[in-house]
């Protein structure tokens, strides 16, 4: 992510708005070249100093004519970000110092030309300690501050795909970079809710989840502390949430932001934004037998039932959970499916304390034999509702048993 420093940001003070700094089309395609020729000097400057490379990425983009130093700055962090600096030969530089410096100290001081009383020309001296250290004087002035940032060298760029990429991964960097003053965010989301709830949790943020009636789940987000004092850690944990945010759908938010004066202004995103995330969308399925289910549901459908894929989040005292399928009847019925496959123990026995805290909900399991003995613990409620396999779905018995939960 970006530094403070590098954050771009307007402040909309009549409608109380925070607006992220934000290259779009066509008011900025003349930035495509430069970013391409930006993305040409990495791949080119392998061995390169940081100081040489940031110099000339400068140089490509002031004469672009509209870029400030902090959108300077901020790709350089961005491309720096990609990109793997020699370390090593910065471990031996105080040492290589040390040598040089010592060995230098009887011929104070070194002149350009030996005259008179001061007789130390600097190249001869320079010469005579290469050859005391066994090394070319140009590798030891390439060493000797190897340890210093300026002078690390390129060793490796992973890059981006393209222009495209990077000018699209700087907007959703300006947009992470806001958040760094966020003390709340309010999330409304109906679909990718499992996504969703796993960014929510890596955040480590206090969170409340409440169900609106309509397929929509509202997120709040913050702590205790937040409103109380100015602290970056809600809203550096709040920002890390985007890129995994930006590739679910359906969703908006609405974070509140404190200037540096003590206002409090609003930034408002959503799904429909045209944000371009980095991470991939996560897998469509946990595993080959949910995957099986729906293969087998859509070649033929059971009946006077639809099925969605983790479209209800359950909500108990805070506790969340997400069934794998919701099947709908047409008469308006909705039951819950769980798939228990070749999972962990760890995992089994937390999904079985999950299903028990859940079970006045009506939730179909379907189970691995293998699980027998594990799932002999859970509550006759639930131990009613489960169909066995061994390496295939039973569909006919699925419909079976869907239809004895619409039965009077």
């Amino acid at each position: 992510m970006l530094r403070s420093e590098e954050s771009l940001v307007e402040y909309d003070f009549r409608r109380g708005q925070v607006l992220p700094d934000r290259l779009t089309r066509p008011a900025h395609d003349h930035y495509l070249g430069a970013v391409d020729s930006l993305l040409e000097l990495y791949r080119n400057s392998i061995g390169v100093t940081r100081q040489h490379i940031h110099q000339r990425a400068e140089q490509i983009l002031d004469q672009l004519g509209d870029c400030s130093s902090r959108r300077v700055a901020a790709f350089v962090k961005l491309l720096d970000d990609v990109s793997k600096y020699d370390l090593d030969a910065g471990r031996q530089a105080a040492k290589l110092r040390q040598q040089v410096f010592q060995a230098a100290a009887s011929k104070h001081p070194l002149v350009t030309s030996a005259s008179g009383i001061f007789t130390s020309d600097h190249w001869a001296v320079k010469q005579e300690i290469a050859r005391q250290l066994n090394m070319p004087w140009s590798e030891i002035e390439r060493k000797l501050f190897a340890d210093v940032i300026e002078f690390h060298t390129l060793k490796s760029f992973e890059g981006y795909e393209n222009a495209a990429a990077l000018l699209a991964r700087y907007n959703v960097a300006q947009v992470q970079a806001c958040l760094y003053r966020a003390t709340k965010m309010v999330l409304w989301a109906s679909s990718d809710l499992k996504t969703i709830v796993r960014a929510i949790k890596l955040s480590r943020l206090m969170h409340l989840i409440r169900p609106l009636g309509d397929g929509r789940f509202q997120f709040v987000l913050g702590g205790p502390a937040s409103q109380l004092r100015t602290t970056r850690r809600y809203g550096v944990a709040m920002a890390k949430m985007i890129p995994m945010l930006l590739s679910c759908r359906s969703w908006r938010l609405m974070a509140t932001i404190t200037t540096r004066s003590g206002r409090p202004m609003q930034l408002q995103l959503s799904s429909d934004d045209g944000l371009r995330s980095p991470v991939q969308p996560a897998e469509e399925f946990d595993s080959e037998i949910e995957a099986e289910l729906i293969t087998k549901w859509n070649d033929k459908p059971i009946p006077g039932w639809t099925i969605h894929r983790e479209s209800e989040l359950l909500v108990e005292h805070q506790r969340v959970y997400l069934p794998d399928f919701l099947v709908e009847h047409e008469s308006g019925k909705r039951i819950h499916i769980e798939i228990l496959g070749f999972w962990t123990p760890e995992y089994i026995q937390a999904k079985l304390r999950t299903l028990e805290m859940f079970q006045d909900e009506p939730i179909l399991i379907i189970a691995s034999k293998k699980l027998a003995q594990d799932l002999k613990t859970l509550p006759d409620q639930l131990s009613k509702n489960i169909i066995w396999y061994k390496t295939r779905l039973p569909m006919d018995e699925i419909a079976i048993r869907l239809e004895q939960f619409i039965k009077p």
